[in-house]
């Protein structure tokens, strides 16, 4: 690379990070991009944390703070950070060597871009759960251009869905973090959700191909285990999207409501069976925090009211909230 390579900030958050932590901080002082600090930010651990990254010396900066949550030892870690760029590394995720160094050059070559994604798989031990981190229409597109490298305005794509997996897959110019001021510190909303969709109103977002990040599937993780994800998302990304419906661009605000109106419904269905299989006080207590962030919606308080019908007549719970959500829907 020409001239003066610039500075990354590696920001890893922590808390009771046990067996990972080593692991992903190895991932980082392992990278072949030479010019990077590595900034861990201990979010008042209970367990050996601070003794785990005290082994790596003066090659990791160390900060403690009490507890607070994710955004705010991000927010605690961006303004302890030197580097032009700052790259997200949750404490149990991985990166390929060459992870930043790839993507200084495509953001090199995408000054216009406030955000850069790259590929990656799911893992969990030496299981591939998933093959790709990037989205099916993302991959095609990347597929059919030379050098698999797209720059393009996304802010509709993110309200509809997750086109991002995991922070480890971006790579975020210091200017345009300026520029937006700090993650949001709720505990209870997807921050990162939050922070892409600020940085997609404003700029364009590069994706390209490189398969670098190992995001790892745990489920002690704050998404919890498999089979209860989705609801947990969905309580995560809904106040992020009602308050997105306001602050979107007055052309944006209709996608922005459609796409809470299909979150709420969608939740309702997947709590529905969820609550019928697994635990109906989850089911039903998830439900009713989406829809609080949401207008009425008849689909929605059909399927929760049929979460309260009895065990003995359960198996006809789902048809009896489409019947009701029809009717209601008709009123």
């Amino acid at each position: 690379m020409p001239g003066v390579c610039p500075l990354v900030s590696v920001i890893i958050p922590a808390y009771n990070s046990g067996p990972y932590l080593a692991e992903t901080i190895e991932s980082a002082l392992g990278q072949t991009y030479p010019h990077r600090e590595i900034i861990v930010v201990d979010d008042g651990s209970t367990d050996d944390t601070g003794s785990r990254v005290a082994r790596y010396g003066a090659a990791v900066t160390y900060i403690r703070q009490e507890r607070a949550g994710v955004g705010a030892a991000r927010n605690r870690g961006l303004a302890a950070a030197r580097g032009e760029y700052i790259a997200l590394l949750d404490h149990d995720d991985l990166w390929e060597p060459e992870k930043l160094a790839v993507q200084v050059a495509v953001a090199a070559r995408h000054p216009e871009s406030g955000l850069i994604v790259c590929d990656g798989v799911e893992f969990d031990g030496p299981r591939i759960l998933a093959r790709h981190l990037l989205a099916p229409e993302y991959r095609r597109a990347l597929a059919g251009v030379p050098g698999g490298e797209i720059t393009r305005h996304i802010y509709l794509d993110l309200v509809q869905g997750a086109a991002i997996r995991c922070p480890a897959q971006t790579l975020i110019p210091r200017a345009v973090m300026q520029k937006l001021g700090p993650l949001s510190t709720a505990r209870n909303e997807a921050t990162d959700t939050d922070y892409y969709l600020r940085i997609a109103r404003g700029h364009a977002v590069t994706f390209h191909h490189h398969p670098l990040t190992r995001w790892r599937y745990l489920p002690t993780s704050s998404s919890g285990p498999e089979e209860g994800r989705m609801l947990r998302w969905g309580t995560l990304i809904a106040p992020v999207l009602a308050r997105e419906a306001r602050r979107a661009a007055v052309e944006d605000r209709p996608a922005v409501r459609s796409a809470l109106r299909a979150l709420v419904r969608r939740q309702a269905r997947d709590a529905y069976y969820y609550g019928r299989r697994h635990d109906l006080t989850r089911a039903r207590a998830s439900l009713w925090t989406v829809m609080r962030h949401a207008p009425l919606d008849a689909h929605a308080l059909a399927y929760l009211a049929a979460l309260w019908l009895p065990e003995p007549i359960s198996s006809f719970g789902g048809r009896a909230a489409r019947r009701m959500a029809r009717a209601l829907g008709r009123r």
